[in-house]
This record gives structure tokens, sequence and C-alpha cells, in this order.
């Protein structure tokens, strides 16, 4: 069963105000208990990116076509190299202490910056080609 362009784009933008919503409550309860930047925070606004990249992407990436091949090879290959880059810049920061983050909060950091550099350079991507 697929869905019409309309409906599918209404689910991921409803997605996005729910993800956003969440993760707007979470932040203000790790603020307000004194322990910002859990970690999940992060996600959730990752989260929210995606489906926000995903209800514009719909209507185009539901035809699995050469186009939306290409968009997504492009944006992988592209967003490697700044995942990369990402890790290249944390590594000084942790090694010189300049920041002070736990494992959990590390790895919550790069899923979300992953999530995030992904989607939105499929939809850079998509206004290219």
């Amino acid at each position: 069963m697929q869905m019409s362009s309309k409906t599918g784009r209404k689910f991921f933008f409803f997605n996005g105000i729910f993800f956003l919503l969440t993760g707007l409550l979470m932040g203000y309860a790790s603020i307000s208990t004194g322990a910002f930047f859990v970690g999940y925070e992060v996600v959730f606004v990752s989260t929210t990116v995606m489906c926000f990249c995903l209800a514009y992407l719909y209507p185009q990436f539901k035809d699995n076509d050469e186009r939306t091949k290409r968009i997504r090879e492009r944006g992988m290959f592209y967003s490697y190299f700044f995942i990369l880059s990402y890790m290249i810049v944390l590594m000084p920061l942790f090694q010189f202490n300049v920041i002070h983050l736990n494992g959990y909060q590390t790895v919550s950091l790069l899923a979300a910056l992953t999530i995030i550099t992904v989607f939105l350079s499929f939809v850079v991507l998509s206004r290219r080609y």
C-alpha cells in the first residue's frame, strides 16, 4: 500500500511537530533539573529535522527513479566527508579538554550530526538535481 503524496507529506510533517514538541519538553526537563545536555535532546532535534526533510522530499522520493537514486548516492557520499570532518574536529577538542562529554553524550552528538547531515544533504541535492 502506497500513500498519496499529500498523505505522506502530512505524516512526516506531523511526526516532525511531535518530535519537536517532545524534544523541547525533554530539553526543558533536563535544563530545569540542571543536567542539560544529557544526550537524548539532540537526538530528538535531529529526528525533527529528519521528519521535516522527509516531508519535503516525499513527493520526489516516492518514485524510486534514477534522480532519486542519484540524490541518495551523492547525499551519502558528501555526508561521509562531513561526518569525518566532525570527528576530526571533535578529537582535538577532547584531547585538549576543551569539551567534556561522556560516552553517551558523544555518541548522541555524533548520531544527531549524522542524521542532520544526511537528510539536509538530500534536501540540498534535490534542489540541485
